[in-house]
């Protein structure tokens, strides 16, 4: 009798499940027909699988494929990567053939379009650093294309003797304390090296510091 209940309660809960895809919504046409997966208020919402004309399986919000998830067209293309409310967005893999040769693309996406190997939220990179304590970079809204340093020790603008200043574009200026590289052009690259004196021993310091997008910067060196 307890084996018959549980198999009516499953039984139950499946038709309901059922019931609820049937009602889910995916608003991809091309992805549009059967749904099975997480529902909010009728629309896909969370994990699931969708199948149209072409297949999709991962995350989805408000109808639509957004987050990690595998895209299978249906001529055996397929992406696996990152989705935004529908469209390809964030780093993936794109496997294709082209000329009967199977190809492969590995990358960023934006908007459904590949913008490159490298992601274009990345605008800056620190490549290395040492006897530094901390530091901390600001991206400003100005379009200048400027990038100020402040060296802080004790907690207060820093000016070393011996300070030298490497850039692969650009121009170097001083302003009291501070300094600045500006008119440069992307890739930048900038390395700064000096000493710093601490209990009566010189230390050594360098920071390098890459920027890939062009724009105003703020970076501040902090040596304790």
């Amino acid at each position: 009798m307890k084996k018959i209940t549980f198999i009516i309660i499953i039984l139950f809960f499946g038709k309901n499940i059922d019931a609820q895809n049937e009602t889910c919504k995916v608003l991809l046409e091309n992805i549009s027909g059967k749904y099975t997966g997480e529902c909010v208020d009728g629309l896909a919402d969370g994990k699931g699988k969708s199948i149209g004309e072409d297949t999709y399986i991962g995350y989805f919000k408000n109808g639509l494929p957004h987050g990690k998830g595998k895209y299978v067209y249906k001529n055996g293309d397929s992406f696996k990567g990152f989705w935004k409310m529908g469209k390809k967005d964030g780093k993936g893999k794109f496997k294709y053939t082209l000329n009967n040769k199977k190809q492969t693309l590995i990358g960023y996406w934006e908007n459904d379009e590949y913008v490159g190997t490298k992601n274009p939220e990345i605008t800056y990179k620190v490549i290395n650093y040492i006897g530094i304590m901390d530091y901390k970079i600001e991206k400003l809204e100005s379009t200048d294309n400027k990038l100020s340093f402040a060296i802080k020790s004790a907690f207060t603008d820093f000016a070393p003797k011996d300070l030298k200043v490497e850039i692969s574009s650009g121009q170097v200026s001083h302003v009291g304390k501070k300094f600045q590289v500006h008119q440069y052009f992307c890739p930048l690259y900038c390395e700064i090296n000096y000493t710093i004196l601490i209990a009566e021993t010189k230390k050594q310091c360098r920071f390098i510091i890459e920027v890939l997008e062009e724009g105003s910067y703020k970076v501040t060196l902090f040596n304790d």
